[in-house]
């Protein structure tokens, strides 16, 4: 805990002398990184340093949660969701570098992903990041981008699969679970053919003869 607080110290007493390059950056994430060694360390450095006013101290304590690997303390989601739309670009693109990496997902990380990334498209805008790597601002939203599309994609697998399990009904032999709007087209389907079959069989059926040709003889050939 004391080795936590000198560090925090170091870190306002640096940046109160100008701003920190970013080997400094690398180097202090580096070392609160290696004080973050369970959840409950993890959610003291989201609550002290994560909404700190200094811009580069924000950076470097999301850097470190990302190094410690210590996801599950309970104030993460709503910190990244924060950081996700901070007014610095590389602190945006850090954050959603840990949704990316870890495959987190919930309905507002993907709302936030969805906002950051704007009108970006892929893969031209990705292209255009790396050729531009100091443009933060494009790079985060490529990352936003790319995260989401790699969610949507989860999603859509596991709703096809589901849609394919309940749809197949193999025990009884109907190709749509019961309930659905499938099922229910199959059954009005089924009920218009048993009432077309019912009319059809109670009309009128006519019958047709066959009528043989008849020789014309004499002058009445000449009428017809």
């Amino acid at each position: 805990m004391l080795k936590y607080h000198f560090l925090v110290f170091k870190m306002n007493r640096l940046v109160g002398k100008g701003r920190l390059s970013s080997v400094e950056e690398v180097s202090l994430a580096g070392q609160l990184a290696e004080m973050i060694d369970s959840p409950d360390a993890a959610q003291r450095v989201l609550a002290d340093l994560c909404d700190h006013t200094n811009p580069q101290i924000r950076r470097i304590s999301i850097n470190a949660i990302r190094r410690s690997h210590q996801l599950s303390a309970p104030g993460l989601p709503a910190v990244l969701l924060r950081r996700m739309a901070d007014a610095e670009p590389l602190i945006r693109h850090d954050a959603v570098w840990i949704v990316q990496d870890n495959k987190m997902d919930g309905a507002e990380l993907r709302a936030a992903l969805r906002r950051l990334a704007g009108n970006v498209r892929l893969p031209w805008d990705a292209d255009r990041a790396r050729a531009n790597p100091s443009d933060a601002g494009l790079m985060a939203q490529v990352r936003a981008r790319t995260a989401l599309d790699k969610l949507l994609e989860k999603s859509a697998a596991e709703r096809n699969a589901a849609l394919a399990a309940a749809a197949l009904d193999l025990g009884n032999g109907q190709p749509y679970a019961e309930g659905t709007i499938g099922h229910k087209g199959l059954v009005q389907r089924a009920l218009r053919r048993k009432q077309a079959g019912r009319r059809l069989d109670s009309s009128v059926k006519l019958t047709f003869r066959k009528v043989e040709p008849t020789e014309v003889a004499g002058n009445k050939r000449f009428l017809l």
